[in-house]
């Protein structure tokens, strides 16, 4: 939709679906990957797992961030036209994926072709019983989270740390040409601050033995002293801030996940883990304006 674009409109309807994409994946990797490891009996190896995927998000994110010049060059048109390639080919590597656990009606072999009368029928059940579970797991989920408040407490931790970093990112792309960093280094400056998750995710893993209040009191301490050099003006202190910020947002997020996995009932681990997403986005959707207003009079 966003190739075909021509005005507000559009945009906003290409976001609803990204939106939704992003909700309806956001879980299951993690869900696959800790089941995968579980049925092999080496979940033990979750956290580096879980390290070497942020690893590779931020690599990516900062990468991007390099191209985006070039993506201005090409046209949006063209940009957004690789994107479409990339997910194609994504979907083809997924098609190699399976659940780990198989349905039971799977094993007893394949039905005959229905006629297209059973054919549309078999489609509005499959449709309701999709709805069905979809309500299902979300009311299950609501349950869960109702007993084990301390998983709640930790999503909402490590969200509320997650949602500061990306603000503080987002408002420091902004603000460091207005200090005086000199446009041509810009994307280098992003992709350094990048670089501090990725040590943050490999950092949590020879802190093994420090408590989660420990790691949360020095990872949120460490982006407030980022929001701090935020405002000093100096572009360099800025740009530590950013690098420790984006530091802190990763090593959190590794220790978290890890502790939840261990938490959630498998048959729900996905949609749990989306909770957390949903936790983050409306933080994200508080903290957003709030932090405009601030930054602005700042």
């Amino acid at each position: 939709m966003m190739i075909v674009s021509g005005n507000l409109w559009m945009i906003c309807i290409s976001m609803m679906f990204q939106a939704a994409s992003y909700n309806f994946s956001s879980g299951s990797g993690e869900a696959l990957a800790y089941d995968s490891l579980k049925s092999e009996e080496q979940e033990d190896r979750y956290e580096k797992y879980a390290s070497d995927q942020l690893i590779l998000y931020r690599l990516c994110g900062g990468i991007s961030t390099l191209c985006a010049g070039f993506a201005l060059f090409i046209g949006y048109q063209a940009a957004y036209g690789a994107d479409l390639l990339i997910g194609i080919a994504q979907m083809w590597v997924l098609r190699s994926l399976s659940e780990v656990r198989c349905c039971e009606h799977e094993k007893n072999g394949r039905s005959p072709q229905p006629g297209s009368a059973m054919r549309s029928r078999k489609f509005r059940t499959a449709l309701f019983a999709i709805r069905s579970e979809l309500v299902s797991c979300f009311l299950m989920s609501l349950g869960f989270m109702k007993k084990a408040k301390r998983a709640v407490l930790l999503m909402f931790c490590n969200s509320m740390v997650g949602a500061v970093d990306v603000l503080l990112l987002f408002f420091l792309q902004a603000k460091l040409p207005k200090a005086g960093m000199p446009g041509h280094v810009l994307g280098f400056t992003l992709f350094f601050m990048q670089l501090g998750g990725i040590l943050g995710a490999r950092l949590i893993l020879r802190c093994k033995k420090l408590r989660y209040r420990s790691v949360f009191a020095i990872t949120a301490s460490l982006v407030l002293c980022g929001v701090l050099a935020e405002h000093s003006g100096r572009y360099l202190l800025m740009t530590a801030g950013g690098f420790a910020a984006a530091l802190s947002d990763d090593a959190l997020q590794v220790r978290t996940n890890t502790i939840l996995q261990d938490m959630f009932p498998s048959e729900q681990r996905a949609t749990l883990i989306s909770m957390e997403s949903f936790t983050f986005s409306m933080i994200m959707i508080v903290l957003s304006p709030l932090a405009g207003v601030l930054f602005s009079h700042w």
